[in-house]
């Protein structure tokens, strides 16, 4: 499984991924493939269609609500304003947590355009609803960005590069202002856009694309783990493992059997399957490959076999086992 937190690695390396394979109009379309059927699904009661559908008299409150609920789990560091006069909101993102990842991985470079995404998949959603939306990612380089949403084709023009925290502040505004330490970094609809990539990656590729991109993200990406692994064993295997789990809350899900020259995982229910079908959403028919070919790409690169006994596609119940080889 890949945890929630560490998808914004996979979407940065999908993006390199497609851009070698089909250049930047790939890229391009699979944003907009988020978009629609990610950003604009009406199933899932956390997209973004859905909060401004629930507030359509108002969709600037969708909007606000919506942001609040997402960069409260994302634990950003970040003001953000509505102005009920001007009919605007405006954000000044201090610190962005996801991309502040991307740029403290030392083995990994983020995708040049990684900040783009953010321009092209939510304005759909808003136009949709009498909204539009303008971003400065001028400071990326230091996981920084500011935005204004407003009404359709009532750009207000503000130079959004120049806005100081003061200028957030107001009478009568509705102020928003959060620390990245005052929340926990777990959003878990990142869990559904994990799943979403490999839908894509499925229906344009197949599953030779999906198991592709999926070796190549886990040898490039978990390259530290794997190291960790080939020095130090099995134990080290076990410990990555039940760091995932911890990490997404769900540690009671997970048990072990464990030899010296084999370790058996058990897994209850997976935490991501179960988050995605609490959203309506069925996880695609490729979801399983976060288990399969994810832990055979790391049994391979350290000299382990992988046999995966059964998956259960309702919850995602798995049992699996690694074992030394002898060669």
């Amino acid at each position: 499984m890949i945890s929630c937190t560490e998808f914004i690695p996979l979407y940065s390396e999908l993006f390199a991924f497609l851009e070698r394979i089909g250049g930047y109009d790939a890229v391009l379309d699979y944003w907009y493939f988020i978009s629609s059927r990610g950003i604009c699904n009406t199933e899932n009661p956390n997209s973004l269609i859905s909060f401004l559908e629930r507030d359509k008299e108002d969709p600037f409150m969708g909007a606000w609500k919506y942001w609040s609920k997402s960069l409260t789990e994302e634990a950003c560091d970040l003001i953000r304003c509505f102005d009920p006069k001007r009919r605007i909101i405006i954000s000044h993102m201090r610190h962005c947590p996801s991309r502040g990842m991307l740029n403290s991985l030392e083995h990994i470079t983020p995708y040049e355009n990684y900040c783009e995404h953010c321009n092209v998949i939510y304005r759909p959603a808003l136009q949709k609803y009498g909204l539009d939306s303008r971003r400065d990612n001028s400071g990326v380089a230091n996981a920084e960005c500011r935005s204004c949403i407003f009404e359709k084709g009532k750009d207000p023009g503000i130079d959004l590069a120049s806005l100081s925290d003061d200028d957030l502040r107001g009478e009568g505004f509705l102020v928003m202002d959060i620390k990245s330490e005052d929340n926990k970094y777990l959003h878990r609809d990142f869990h559904f856009h994990g799943d979403l990539a490999l839908r894509y990656l499925g229906e344009n590729f197949g599953e030779n694309g999906v198991r592709a991109f999926l070796r190549d993200y886990v040898k490039h990406y978990y390259a530290p783990q794997i190291e960790k692994i080939r020095t130090q064993g099995l134990s080290a295997l076990r410990e990555w493992i039940e760091s995932v789990y911890r990490v997404e809350e769900a540690e009671n899900s997970v048990s072990f059997e464990e030899s010296d020259s084999s370790l058996c995982v058990s897994v209850s229910e997976n935490p991501a399957v179960c988050y995605l079908r609490s959203t309506n959403c069925i996880p695609s028919p490729f979801f399983i490959e976060e288990t399969r070919t994810l832990y055979a790409t790391v049994a391979d690169e350290c000299n382990l076999s992988f046999v995966m006994a059964y998956y259960d596609e309702e919850n995602g119940r798995t049992r699996f086992t690694f074992t030394k080889r002898k060669y």
